[in-house]
């Protein structure tokens, strides 16, 4: 019997994350610095404070963080890194979310990602809503919302493809599609909205990260395949800053960047490695803008942890960032 063609997709995805993982395994974690002075939150295990593999991640207006980790657990951090707030899914038996994103009306918007839907809680893990289960979704990654309260969802499979919702979950029509032309996907994943609306989709099968318009017009790429600065190896996660940058957080190149509004690199941090300021394959990243600068939040999956830092040098407003995971 043949595969069917999301069965091939995924089989041609992870064919090449093997072949790149005995690829970057050999790159020394010296060549990338590793992120300065962070605050590292969490370890492995199942309490409160603990994680199995986080993946999901948003920060908050007021600095604290959202985390979901492949347990079905949901928690909430304040600034310092104490547990605030815990709760867990309704459903995670098929498998976890891989993105979270706080919304402008101040709740939570989750991708349920094996369950191809939209869960919505308050900040305490009250769900207040669900949408997506009656709609042709296939298995959603990255959310986001737009400027004008529109969410955008990835959605990964067959057809590869961004699916865009009012605030009430109604349908407005789609973006892209699976391919390997220009503004076409493999594997779609983070999303983020930038300063003048713009979608900035990862493109994870690709290597790169495509823009388009709030309509769906096709606007650019960053990136390509490599290890090099502003090239990347399996990137998952993308947020945008209030002043329009971009940070990128790279699964097989265990490392964050940070490029502007126009694509262009402004620095690197992270390498492999189990000490503080190394990664081990992390999957999502989340911004918050300080009067310091941009306090940024990496899930570090694979050493079950999250590591706070701010990114030196990095211009800042003194309030929350928008979209992306935003986380």
């Amino acid at each position: 019997m043949g595969l069917s063609p999301l069965a091939r997709s995924r089989c041609h995805f992870l064919l090449a994350l093997s072949i790149l993982s005995l690829i970057g395994g050999c790159s020394p974690s010296g060549v990338v610095p590793a992120l300065p002075d962070p605050l590292v939150v969490g370890g492995p295990g199942k309490g409160d404070g603990l994680f199995h593999q986080p993946r999901a991640i948003t920060a908050l207006a007021d600095g604290s963080c959202v985390v979901i980790d492949r347990s079905g657990r949901v928690q909430r951090f304040d600034p310092s890194g104490l547990v605030t707030a815990s709760w867990s899914l309704p459903e995670f038996s098929r498998g976890q979310p891989v993105d979270v994103t706080a919304s402008p009306w101040g709740t939570l918007l989750v991708a349920d990602t094996h369950y191809s839907r939209i869960l919505e809680f308050d900040l305490d893990g009250v769900e207040i809503g669900r949408f997506g289960e009656d709609l042709d979704l296939e298995i959603v990654r990255g959310i986001a919302v737009g400027n004008d309260g529109s969410i955008y969802v990835a959605d990964y499979g067959e057809f590869d493809r961004i699916h865009r919702f009012d605030r009430s979950g109604r349908y407005l029509g789609t973006i892209g599609q699976r391919g390997e032309g220009e503004g076409e996907f493999l594997r779609p994943e983070g999303l983020a909205i930038g300063l003048n609306g713009d979608l900035f989709v990862v493109d994870c099968g690709h290597h790169r990260v495509l823009r388009f318009s709030p309509q769906g017009e096709y606007r650019g790429t960053i990136g390509e395949i490599g290890s090099g600065s502003g090239q990347f190896l399996f990137p998952m996660d993308i947020t945008a800053a209030p002043d329009g940058s971009l940070y990128v957080v790279d699964f097989q190149g265990n490392r964050v960047q940070r490029f502007d509004d126009e694509g262009n690199h402004l620095g690197t941090f992270g390498g492999p490695g189990t000490e503080p300021g190394r990664f081990a394959t992390p999957r999502g990243v989340t911004v918050h803008a300080e009067a310091a600068g941009h306090r940024v939040y990496v899930a570090d999956t694979n050493n079950h942890r999250i590591q706070v830092f701010l990114w030196p040098n990095s211009a800042a407003a003194p309030r929350a960032s928008r979209g992306g995971s935003q986380g």
